[in-house]
């Protein structure tokens, strides 16, 4: 009984966002199976190109409308957004074949599709910089320049220059040939949302189907660019991938990278979208010692740089979840305040609706946040980008179980 008491009570809820993070194919496997766990536990993803308005307001079950997705995220949403099912996205890891929407069979994402390589200046004509023929003069080159004296040189070599050594392009083309019933945003029943970070530029872009002001000035949401384009320059991960040109209103083009440079979750989305219950997933937790694995240095530079990755992007997630916290505490406190000195209704509901705005807050509006366990160490060690049906089914069940016990914490309407 004590145990129940101390579950958090979640009303019925008007509209539900599902927002995904990136962290390559590992992190989509992870939200498959946090998204099979919401299933189990009750909520509908609803998707598929617009229907009957009539048969959106009377569907039941507790329905998530509203996808946010980031890199590796974007594309588990618009799966999503696309009306695939969770089987059907499982079984894509798995190389099966299942009807999608329209009767379509929702193709495997493969390393080819993957890593493209960059037709102007690709990894072989990268290789052919550094080698240059079986006599290897720019190889003996660049040794000399490290002899010298200066790093810089190794800095202003033509192969570092590079914008990176693979393209997005075919995931954009992946989508919008294999995956998509419409390319655009508008003709879904569901709203997407894909984030990605302007490069030259210190400003978030979301792509979508509206046009939104935000009370942030570095965040802008843009409506006329296609969602194939929008996951390609939300999934350029620098250096891996170069930065995905989308060309704006004027027909010029704009460079975007990595949908999580600014912000690891973007929940704001979300909220902006007007949801009142917002479930994020992520997978960047941090190591944390344990003596069945040891200490990180045993492990070389990769797993420290990944460490360290990891920490920043955990107090980069924990910052809006603290100010979440204090603005809901700041309210109660008022609202006490006024009941306490018996001050009039009215006078109390005008001062928390002018907090309200100020502080860009909505009472009423929860948040649940999904994320690995730092006990499970196979999501720290494992390969980011391993397509095989074998560790995507560990990592899809691993999601499962991590959203299970996050969701015994609440009780739904």
């Amino acid at each position: 009984m004590d145990q129940r008491r101390s579950r958090i009570k979640i009303g019925k809820k008007k509209k539900i966002a599902f927002v995904c993070s990136g962290g390559a194919a590992k992190a989509g496997a992870f939200h498959l199976g946090v998204a099979l766990a919401l299933q189990e536990k009750g909520f509908k993803f609803v998707g598929g190109l617009k229907r009957d308005q009539v048969e959106m307001e009377d569907s039941a079950g507790r329905r998530v409308t509203v996808y946010v997705g980031s890199s590796a995220g974007s594309i588990i949403c618009s799966y999503l957004a696309s009306g695939y099912t969770l089987d059907q996205i499982f079984d894509s890891f798995l190389g099966k074949k299942r009807g999608g929407p329209d009767s379509r069979v929702l193709k495997r994402l493969t390393y080819t599709t993957m890593f493209s390589l960059r037709k102007e200046e690709g990894l072989f004509n990268t290789l052919s910089l550094l080698t240059e023929g079986a006599k290897l003069p720019a190889l003996g080159r660049f040794v000399q320049s490290l002899a010298k004296d200066s790093y810089e040189n190794l800095f202003k070599w033509r192969w570092l220059k590079l914008p990176g050594l693979f393209t997005t392009a075919g995931i954009e083309r992946y989508l919008r040939e294999d995956v998509l019933p419409s390319n655009d945003f508008q003709s879904y029943e569901a709203d997407l949302f894909i984030v990605a970070t302007q490069l030259n530029h210190s400003k978030k872009v979301v792509f979508g189907k509206f046009k939104y002001t935000p009370e942030d000035k570095t965040v802008t949401y843009v409506n006329e660019t296609k969602i194939s384009e929008a996951c390609a320059a939300s999934t350029a991960l620098c250096p891996v991938f170069a930065p995905y040109a989308v060309k704006n209103d004027k027909g010029h083009n704009v460079y975007y990278f990595d949908g999580e440079i600014r912000d690891t979750l973007s929940t704001h989305v979300g909220y902006d979208a007007g949801a009142d219950l917002v479930i994020a997933s992520y997978t960047h937790q941090p190591y944390h010692f344990s003596r069945e694995i040891g200490s990180l240095h045993q492990f070389g530079i990769p797993a420290i740089l990944i460490q360290a990755l990891y920490l920043m992007i955990e107090r980069k997630i924990a910052q809006p979840m603290e100010a979440h916290a204090r603005n809901a505490a700041a309210l109660d406190a008022t609202s006490r305040f006024f009941k306490e000195h018996n001050l009039p209704d009215n006078l109390r509901t005008q001062c928390l609706d002018l907090l309200e705005r100020k502080l860009n807050f909505k009472r009423g509006v929860d948040y649940i946040y999904i994320h690995p366990k730092s006990s499970d160490h196979q999501m720290f060690f494992g390969d980011h980008f391993n397509l095989s049906g074998k560790k995507m089914s560990e990592i899809v069940r691993l999601g499962f179980r991590c959203s299970i016990d996050v969701l015994r914490r609440y009780d739904f309407e």
